[in-house]
């Protein structure tokens, strides 16, 4: 029995990360292909490249998040420049699945431009390109010719070997308006998918729509205001949709977050709190995640990491009611 319970528990995650594999490499089965994490503010570039600069000071964000089959990092810099009125940013990010048998890499640049209204509202729009590898590491993975049928011994002498990897482009669109009571965007990721989709792309486009209600209270009748965001997030990639609700809230140097998850299929349900110290200049936070799927009897969890650096000089504001950008 002990044979057989150390066989399923080595074993069944492998098949998984080979039976993923086959899915995106072989018979483009894979529905949601760009990866969040599961705070999805903590790099919001991710979610809409209209979110690169709108803040005044210069953004550093470096993020990871780890679960039972999955190991996510990413870095980012974000650039504001005044005099002509856009923005840069730059992310890098990686995704190990399986301890490494799958690894996703992608590095992207953006340039938005900020179109201000009036004094409370502005308009961000954005482009991003980027380029995208996916391998899979075959030595990572266990075959059925390496198991002794009699003594059911794993020998790592006999394996099989494949090593695949797809390489490709990415173009992508997003704009957002924002203003003191409002925040609401729109953005298309592969969108050259769009216009040149064959058999050979395994990576579908992805649209993402968002709106948000800002509400200012004041507590204590002190100068630190409570913001309170409540949001609704609809993501859409090949067969996978997905809505998340969110509250963001700030007061002070505090900032937590709650997320609901769930996708439209309903048999994926997720829930999320974040929380952490938010200065000016620094940013920590901690996000933990679960899941509950009919996959899998058990819910599982995800734990993320973030923290953001800003530096420059911020530009002071005497006008009331005016919007905070960098302040999500």
């Amino acid at each position: 029995m002990k044979f057989i319970n150390l066989i399923k528990y080595y074993l069944f995650p492998k098949r998984i990360f080979l039976l993923l594999s086959i899915s995106v490499f072989g018979f483009s089965l894979s529905d949601a292909q760009n990866y969040h994490f599961p705070d999805v503010y903590s790099e919001k570039i991710l979610l809409n490249p209209a979110f690169s600069g709108l803040s005044d000071l210069t953004e550093i964000t470096l993020n990871y998040s780890v679960n039972f089959y999955n190991d996510l990092y990413s870095a980012s810099y974000n650039k504001y420049f005044e005099n002509i009125h856009s923005g840069i940013g730059f992310i890098a990010q990686n995704n190990r699945l399986g301890k490494g048998s799958l690894n996703n890499l992608s590095f992207s640049g953006i340039y938005s431009y900020k179109l201000k209204l009036n004094y409370k509202s502005i308009i961000n729009t954005a482009i991003e390109i980027g380029y995208i590898e996916k391998s899979v590491n075959s030595e990572k993975l266990i075959f059925s010719n390496q198991i002794d049928p009699v003594t059911q011994i794993i020998s790592p002498d006999v394996s099989e070997y494949f090593n695949k990897t797809y390489r490709t482009y990415q173009f992508s669109f997003g704009t957002s308006y924002i203003s003191n009571k409002y925040r609401l965007g729109f953005s298309i990721h592969n969108i050259d998918k769009l216009f040149f989709n064959n058999n050979e792309n395994i990576i579908k486009p992805k649209f993402t729509a968002h709106f948000g209600k800002i509400f200012s209270v004041n507590l204590f009748e002190d100068k630190n205001k409570l913001l309170i965001t409540p949001e609704i997030i609809w993501l859409s990639q090949n067969n996978f949709h997905q809505l998340i609700y969110a509250v963001h809230g700030i007061y002070n140097i505090f900032l937590t977050r709650f997320f609901l998850k769930q996708n439209l299929k309903f048999n994926i349900f997720e829930s999320g709190i974040t929380f952490g110290l938010n200065y000016i200049k620094f940013r920590l936070t901690y996000t933990y995640n679960i899941a509950f799927t009919k996959y899998i009897s058990v819910p599982f969890s995800s734990n993320q990491i973030t923290l953001k650096y800003n530096f420059g000089k911020q530009k002071k504001i005497n006008i009331k009611n005016t919007i905070y950008c960098s302040k999500f």
